[in-house]
């Protein structure tokens, strides 16, 4: 019996490594993200623990070094705020161009499938014809 050989091999290695490398730049993507998401959080904890420290200030110059630590966390906050919203836009694209090139993955593997299941058949077909051959020379 003959080997199956999918001429498209390579093209369907070649698909598979597309895949996994735009995996991997997704993950880069959602890892920048959840990393300016966690420096989000640790200046609204900041900003709580300072509110929670100038609560009973009557000193100007600690509610003024307060106001001006307020302000600081206000233009950070900002900052990341822009840069997650480029986070995010990143992340769309490599997640369409995931999705792109598994796409493309799948398309070549399914005709890798087909292509086998019709070998297979007629493999099938070839051994019925051998063995119909071998059942009537052996009663002629």
């Amino acid at each position: 019996m003959k080997k199956f050989v999918f001429e498209l091999e390579k093209l369907l290695n070649l698909r598979k490594y597309e895949q996994d490398q735009a995996q991997i730049e997704l993950g880069k993507a959602v890892q920048a993200e959840a990393k300016i998401q966690e420096g989000l959080d640790d200046l609204a904890k900041q900003y709580v623990a300072t509110k929670k420290m100038s609560a009973g200030q009557s000193d100007f110059g600690d509610m003024a070094r307060t106001q001006q630590f307020y302000s600081f966390i206000k233009i950070q906050q900002e900052k990341l705020m822009s840069d997650m919203a480029q986070a995010k836009i990143v992340t769309e694209e490599k997640r369409a161009a995931f999705n792109a090139a598994m796409q493309k993955h799948e398309s070549i593997k399914k005709l890798k499938e087909r292509q086998y299941e019709a070998f297979r058949s007629e493999q099938k077909k070839l051994e019925a014809k051998a063995l119909d051959d071998i059942v009537t020379s052996k009663y002629n």
